[in-house]
């Protein structure tokens, strides 16, 4: 019931279409009842039997006539015409055969009505879960994307939603339709034979258990194998993306063989519910054929006492066959009810994760630095890890300062970025822009003014213009190809086979290092920012491709506060003050003259990065 409740606000946009098609449903469900009535009356009106009374017909059939007695001139023609269908049966069959094709051309109408209805329903309700589960994904922190493999978060928005829209399509249809034709047969059941229909529905609990049990196992079995295929998509992707270490390191065999073993987990999974689902069917049959039987000997001796007419035998068979089928499908209907619901669970308890970060709507907008940067005793630590990230950090960035933050590998250099971008909130401590803290400014404001380039450069499978304007509304050509000059990637972007509009491939595949960090430039560029973060941006360059990206870098920190994140030393020597970061804490800040000439740790890391040149010389 919970996932039906979250799926409720989903419907009420359409819930018109729905309710055209549940009236579609009645329709189709009425007219096999409808159907039943006439073979009785017209069986029993060519063997000229009549029906042995029961309380329930008799009491339907009075009402009939005081109904026909009030109709006045229509009563009238309609006892001429059970008088002329009793003088003469050859009438009575056109009216049968027309009667016959006029009902069932109305049930094919409302059928297609019904069919079309609730697939449209079901598309349109997946297309906007999906939107859904898109937006909130960009919603949710950094720290949900940390604890959840990408391959399950995937599994959720694709093999989950696809098994949801299947469900939402036919389960409903089915549901309804079925259950209303079980209701519409039950009634004509106990007109035609209140004992017989009696016994019939004590069965329904007897069946209801059974289903009930096989749809937990259903249910259960689905849940864990939608999991397991999580971990087959997160498999597939990592060996996708890893696939040049993975042969670099000649691992082909160990993947495989991890693959095999979620493979065959995700088979062993899908077979429990595979069984249930194989056995509910057989079931229902075998139960239906027994209770069949069971009729026919009874059927059998209340035609011979003359307790029942030939027509209401044959209809009451009828009915209950024609009821058989529906069961069925409800029987049949529950494990895509099960993967439906296991399916629904998992993407609701997506929707249901809290970001770690929420923006107040009434913030204050931030227009961009005036001053200055504050950071007081700043603590941060993530989940599941006993150390703080950063502990005790006090620092401050002045207007039109360049700051390093440098340090050994895992003492908090990213983090404080993440920080900054208020990507999490410290444990303790606070963030001033301005003397405003950053949990009371408007998050999309800050960001903003805050340009960023980082050592991976991320690019997107679109055009070179579409990558660099991210987050522009409004860009103008004469902008960009500003913004790429002072980055230095005018000329590379002037060689690609459409410039501007050049598709980058995925992940920018079709340009090299270099090339994609001067993208990366040339984006933050066009984002005029105040407030400038270089993570590691020249980390991953080889010397030449360095020399040219870090001129560009030179360009971009003018006239702006900039905070530069660095690895090798040497590409901060020049900034206005080095903070050393270690195990979280700030151990050293001064000019890169003044920490050398102290013995401490930024000289240690610099000496041992002047000593490696030397050192890879000597081996080569």
């Amino acid at each position: 019931m919970n996932v039906y409740s979250k799926l409720l606000p989903y419907l009420r946009p359409y819930r018109f279409r729905f309710v055209q098609a549940v009236v579609a449903m009645v329709v189709v469900a009425a007219s096999q009842a409808i159907l039943v009535l006439m073979i009785d009356y017209m069986v029993n009106r060519l063997m000229g039997a009549a029906s042995p009374p029961n309380p329930v017909s008799l009491r339907v059939r009075e009402a009939a006539h005081v109904v026909a007695a009030h109709l006045g001139p229509l009563g009238d023609a309609a006892h001429r015409l059970r008088s002329a269908a009793a003088a003469d049966a050859a009438p009575l069959v056109w009216v049968f055969i027309v009667g016959f094709l006029t009902l069932v051309i109305a049930r094919s109408i409302a059928a297609y009505i019904q069919n079309y209805l609730m697939s449209w329903l079901g598309q349109r309700i997946t297309q906007d879960l999906r939107e859904e589960l898109f937006r909130y994904i960009h919603v949710l922190g950094l720290d949900f994307l940390a604890e959840n493999k990408s391959g399950d978060i995937l599994a959720r928005v694709t093999n989950d939603l696809n098994t949801l829209q299947s469900t939402l399509n036919f389960t409903p249809l089915y549901l309804i339709r079925d259950s209303l034709s079980v209701i519409w047969l039950l009634g004509t059941l106990f007109f035609l034979n209140p004992r017989f229909a009696a016994f019939a529905l004590l069965l329904i609990p007897l069946v209801s258990g059974i289903m009930v049990v096989l749809g937990r196992k259903m249910r259960e079995s689905s849940r864990q194998s939608q999991t397991l295929m999580g971990l087959i998509y997160s498999r597939f992707q990592e060996s996708l993306q890893g696939m040049l270490v993975i042969k670099a390191y000649n691992y082909e065999e160990g993947a495989i063989e991890k693959f095999r073993e979620e493979n065959a987990s995700f088979f062993d999974q899908m077979m429990r519910y595979l069984r249930a689902t194989a056995l509910s069917g057989p079931l229902m049959e075998l139960i239906g054929a027994m209770i069949l039987s069971v009729f026919v000997y009874f059927v059998h001796r209340e035609i011979a006492a003359q307790h029942m007419t030939p027509g209401d035998a044959a209809a009451f068979l009828f009915a209950f066959i024609a009821a058989s089928m529906p069961i069925k499908n409800l029987g049949k209907l529950q494990s895509e009810i099960q993967r439906g619901l296991a399916s629904g669970e998992r993407i609701f308890q997506l929707l249901n994760e809290k970001p770690n970060v929420v923006p107040d709507p009434a913030a204050r907008k931030f227009t961009g630095l005036k001053r200055e940067i504050r950071i007081e005793g700043l603590t941060f630590g993530y989940q599941g890890r006993e150390k703080p990230a950063l502990k005790d950090v006090d620092l401050v960035l002045r207007l039109g300062e360049r700051v390093a933050i440098v340090g050994p590998s895992g003492s908090g250099k990213s983090t404080l970025v993440q920080l900054l971008l208020r990507l999490y909130d410290p444990e303790r401590g606070r963030i001033l822009f301005d003397g405003e803290d950053l949990r009371e400014l408007d998050v999309k404001s800050v960001r903003e003014q805050i340009g960023l380039v980082t050592q991976d450069t991320v690019l997107f499978n679109d055009t070179v213009l579409q990558n660099v304007s991210l987050g522009r509304r409004v860009v103008t050509m004469s902008e960009v190809e500003k913004a790429a000059k002072i980055a230095d990637a005018d000329r590379f972007i002037a060689e690609l086979p459409h410039g501007y509009r050049t598709a980058l491939g995925d992940r920018g595949v079709k340009l090299s290092g270099g090339q994609r960090q001067r993208l990366a430039i040339t984006r933050a560029v066009l984002k005029n920012p105040s407030i400038l973060i270089l993570d590691e941006a020249t980390s991953h360059l080889d010397s030449a491709s360095e020399e040219s990206v870090q001129a560009a870098l030179d360009r971009l920190m003018e006239k702006r506060t900039s905070l530069v994140i660095a690895h090798r030393l040497s590409t901060v020597s020049d900034a206005d003050r080095i903070c050393v970061l270690n195990q979280g804490e700030i151990v050293e800040q001064g000019t890169h003259r003044q920490l050398l000439a102290r013995d401490g740790l930024y000289r240690k890391l610099y000496e041992i990065q002047q000593s490696q040149p030397a050192a890879e010389d000597v081996a080569s």
